[in-house]
């Protein structure tokens, strides 16, 4: 079949999956329109594209052009320029003004306006405020052409453009930068990597074995390490992962290497391992920083405040009654020791300790506090716990600092007032957030950390809770006893025999509240989840799928991902008639269920805080979140800022800890085979609370339960609080 070449202008996008694929109206040159197809990460609507492929007769939408590449040219038809100058690049130029400046200056339209912009003040029938909004258009205009000219010549997207100029304050200044120093951008700019740097540093000519790129290879490693959950690496797998990612010879590696740790750029300490250890800085501070200060708070943990105990009287009993000996224990433990550890699975009665030891503490007069990582953890907690709890930032009072950052008020200058401290779902917290919550505690506090040691670490460096159980310097009970009403529950029971190792039992009634709906087909699993999702479960609990069913899923990718899951009941549940917004490759509807990826404090908002979309504007949409003191906020997001939202009919494992939901649906396929390990099946089926399906095979399932090792994470926490810091 013939290739042919023709010259169009992206109108408008009709289709847009995940995969890229994409399906456009174009405009040709003579102003017919054309639907056009193919495989595109990046179009920019309104721009005018040289395409190259063929004309296809599609069965039920008649000719098609088949794209198989695109290439950005300048818009030189009168058509194609006031198009571009139409698409929303401008502001204040709309179709009508597009027409008027094109019909003044014809074909030299774009040179004039970047070259000369003052000689918009020709266009007849433009008021002067419009006129003095294109003129600083086009100057601001001609800063970013000359940036993204540099970007587009060497392959790499014009958004790094908006970027870059975000960063440094001008294209100009961009451009200097990554024609001289462009490793320095992976610092700098926040979703740049190393593979963009180095494709730059190459463009330009810098050497593959020069210095600058080794170093810069090294600090990524120590990032990505960091990113992984690592506090260090040591430093023979440092240097390996660095000559892998470079290409270059180990001894040019070792030898950038210590000229780093010469000058402070990295920390190498001997921590008694089988190799040097190799810290960024920063995670070199905190985990020195959270061994000192919990051997200042509680070296000589234990027995000063033993008569209290032994001074029981009948209303301490009473808030005793009923609780295992096990429990018992647990309560009273605050009383003489002053730093506890509480461990144990579902239905072992960590929540009604916790109840009591708050009930203990409050007729002493003691001042407590009660904190978790996530609001939604926060919330669950008020409720059963009956006391009010608080996420750990707020706690601590997060907000702008005097240099315009932001940082947390409370430290060791402000601490905290309270003389008991309860953290709950202490797994979910990484090391910089317990360095600045420990930051923020007095001599003589009492500590309570309650977690489970089987869950899933944080998504942050380190292994605080496992760490501290290790060293010792806590003391800790271990709650292994079920309750009759969890003896009750499949779930508990089911979520016990994985925690063991063991297969949990598939054969329960119709009135259980755990079941497997057996599939080896990935994507006939993915159908069963989204008829579940969308039309079965709603009618078996009586509840909307936006308000209780949660699809949790152990990977983005496949038929069963995260992805592909969200696409479907994306699809199903939200509005497809109303307006969409798209971004990158995700396109949002009203009524989609989304969750907010990063900590924004000026919003007060966090990372896996969960909301609807309520409103779409023109290059905006409106999200109503619902916040852990049963309040609702809502907020509008601009496009520039819609990488910090997703949707959220199915996140992911480490995305849902913290939380319960009415039920979860959790996809289990082989598929996923590389994920499939048993402290991640664990996590996610103790988040269902009434309800727990898992859809898929049984072999997937009999794999994640008999892998029980974590990837381990490198860490000298336990190894420092055990030896009083290792300043």
């Amino acid at each position: 079949m013939v290739t042919q070449k023709i010259r169009a202008t992206a109108e408008k996008e009709l289709v847009k999956r995940a995969d890229g694929y994409v399906v456009l109206r174009v405009r040709l040159l003579a102003g017919d329109t054309l639907t056009l197809t193919g495989q595109f990460n990046e179009i920019e609507l309104g721009r005018e594209y040289e395409w190259l492929g063929r004309y296809v007769f599609h069965p039920s939408y008649g000719r098609q052009f088949q794209a198989e590449s695109a290439l950005l040219v300048p818009a030189t038809s009168l058509l194609g320029i006031e198009k571009f100058l139409a698409s929303g690049r401008f502001k204040g130029i709309g179709a009508k003004t597009a027409a008027k400046i094109v019909a003044h200056f014809g074909a030299l339209t774009m040179e004039t306006l970047f070259e000369q912009p003052e000689r918009i003040e020709e266009v007849p029938g433009l008021s002067s405020k419009l006129r003095e909004k294109i003129r600083m258009n086009f100057r601001q205009e001609k800063d970013f052409a000359r940036l993204g000219s540099f970007l587009r010549s060497h392959d790499l997207p014009m958004h790094l453009a908006e970027k870059l100029i975000a960063v440094y304050g001008s294209g100009t200044t961009a451009l200097q930068l990554l024609q001289t120093t462009p490793y320095q951008i992976i610092e700098d700019v926040y979703g740049i990597g190393f593979k963009t740097a180095d494709h730059i540093a190459q463009a330009i000519g810098m050497r593959a074995d020069s210095d600058e790129r080794i170093a810069a290879g090294l600090m990524v490693v120590l990032q990505e390490a960091s990113e992984d959950g690592h506090l260090f690496l040591p430093m023979g797998e440092w240097i390996t992962r660095a000559c892998e990612r470079l290409t270059q010879d180990q001894e040019r590696v070792m030898r950038v290497g210590t000229l780093l740790s010469g000058r402070g750029a990295v920390i190498l300490e001997d921590l008694g391992l089988s190799d040097l250890a190799v810290y960024l800085p920063y995670s070199h501070k905190i985990e020195v920083g959270i061994a000192l200060k919990l051997h200042t708070l509680f070296m000589g943990n234990g027995n000063e405040d033993a008569e209290q105990v032994q001074g029981y009287d009948e209303q301490d009993e009473l808030l005793l009654a009923g609780l295992s000996d096990q429990q018992q224990k647990a309560a009273k433990a605050l009383l003489t020791e002053r730093f506890v550890v509480l461990t144990g699975g579902p239905g072992t009665g960590k929540t009604t300790t916790v109840k009591a030891v708050i009930g203990l503490c409050q007729k002493r007069s003691y001042r407590v506090i009660l904190a978790a990582p996530t609001g939604r953890a926060a919330k669950r907690m008020t409720q059963s716990a009956d006391f009010p709890a608080t996420t750990l930032h707020r706690l601590l009072e997060v907000g702008k600092s005097s240099r315009g950052g932001f940082g947390f008020t409370k430290d060791h200058t402000n601490p905290l007032e309270g003389d008991v401290i309860i953290l709950d779902e202490v797994s979910m917290i990484d090391a910089a957030l317990f360095y600045h919550f420990l930051d923020a505690l007095k001599v003589g506090v009492r500590l309570l950390l309650v977690g489970d040691p089987e869950q899933l670490p944080s998504v942050g460096p380190g292994t605080v809770l496992a760490d501290i159980i290790a060293s010792g310097l806590a003391k800790v009970h271990a709650l292994d006893l079920v309750f009759r009403q969890g003896a009750h529950s499949a779930i508990v029971l089911a979520a016990h025999d994985v925690r063991q190792g063991i297969m949990p039992d598939l054969t329960h009634d119709r009135h259980a509240d755990f079941f497997m709906i057996a599939q080896e087909d990935p994507q006939k699993t993915a159908e069963l989840i989204e008829d579940l999702v969308v039309r079965r479960l709603p009618v078996y609990l009586s509840q909307s799928a936006l308000d209780a069913i949660q699809v949790i899923s152990p990977m983005r990718k496949g038929y069963c991902g995260i992805d592909a899951c969200n696409e479907r009941l994306s699809r199903r549940l939200a509005d497809q008639d109303g307006p969409t917004l798209t971004h990158g490759q995700r396109t949002f509807h009203l009524h989609d269920k989304v969750m907010h990826t990063k900590n924004d404090y000026e919003r007060d908002l966090y990372n896996g805080d969960m909301g609807t979309v309520v409103a779409i504007y023109e290059d905006s949409l409106a999200v109503r979140f619902f916040k852990e003191d049963d309040t609702l906020c809502e907020e509008v997001f601009s496009k520039t800022e819609l990488s910090a939202i997703v949707h959220a009919f199915a996140i992911s494992v480490h995305k849902s800890q913290g939380s319960e939901y009415p039920c979860v649906v959790l996809p289990m396929v082989r598929e996923h085979a590389v994920m499939l390990q048993r402290h991640l099946l664990y996590t996610a089926m103790t988040r269902a609370k009434q309800l727990l399906v898992i859809v898929g095979s049984t072999k997937a399932l009999s794999l994640a339960v008999s892998r029980e090792a974590v990837a381990k994470r490198f860490s000298g926490l336990y190894l420092r609080i055990k030896q009083d810091g290792l300043p």
